[in-house]
């Protein structure tokens, strides 16, 4: 994935929040955006999932420009965001997020379970899978809700995964342990973790601090 001198300006602004930024993300690498809040990361993040175009520059995967097929790039994007949206319903339900029950995959339900580790807690749960969340997924940890998170972004087995602030709001003990699970997916993911946290640097293969609208590579 290639960012090229990619420059953004909000409508009714005249100052740029992105300005000539580039990065390379290399294939099955985790790759670490740094940067404190308005720097740009949620602006870059909406220009790399093709939600926004920059007013110049381009992204490209393997050379080819991601405005010349948006819906074929997202297909490709596991999004996990700062807070997990869970409704008052089963894990499953929420992992398959807005499939009816009988079109679920078994099989691609258990992948994304095993890959988020949510394995022994789940096969712990007396109802399994079919377990209730309760509203807003009241009757779980932080942690667990991330990885439910995580395991509904690698549901249909998307080859990036793309992490916005998913763990800012974890205590320090539990983002660890978040942290250990998202390293073990870049085996054979390609992972873009977001965040404002510094100390997520370390987990990183590389690592892109993003200030004053500029990026700089560790």
């Amino acid at each position: 994935i290639s960012i090229n001198d990619v420059s953004y300006t909000y409508e009714n602004s005249d100052q740029k929040v992105l300005n000539k930024v580039n990065a390379i993300i290399p294939k099955g690498l985790l790759v670490g955006f740094v940067g404190s809040s308005g720097s740009g990361k949620s602006t870059l993040m909406d220009v790399l999932l093709g939600m926004i175009s920059p007013d110049i520059g381009s992204v490209t995967i393997d050379g080819v420009d991601i405005e010349s097929n948006i819906n074929g790039w997202q297909k490709n994007i596991g999004y996990v965001p700062q807070t997990v949206y869970l409704t008052d319903s089963t894990i499953k339900s929420n992992i398959a997020f807005g499939m009816d029950d009988i079109r679920i995959d078994d099989h691609l339900l258990r992948n994304a379970i095993k890959s988020s580790q949510l394995e022994d807690f789940i096969d712990s749960l007396p109802d399994g899978v079919e377990t209730l969340v309760g509203e807003r997924g009241v009757k779980l940890s932080g942690g667990q809700r991330q990885r439910i998170g995580i395991a509904r972004a690698l549901y249909n087995n998307p080859e990036v995964l793309v992490l916005d602030e998913a763990s800012s709001a974890l205590d320090l003990a539990t983002e660890g342990r978040f942290l250990v699970t998202i390293k073990s997916l870049a085996e054979y993911k390609t992972i873009i973790f977001v965040t404002h946290r510094e100390s997520v640097m370390n987990f990183c293969d590389q690592v892109y601090i993003q200030k004053n609208q500029k990026l700089s590579k560790m």
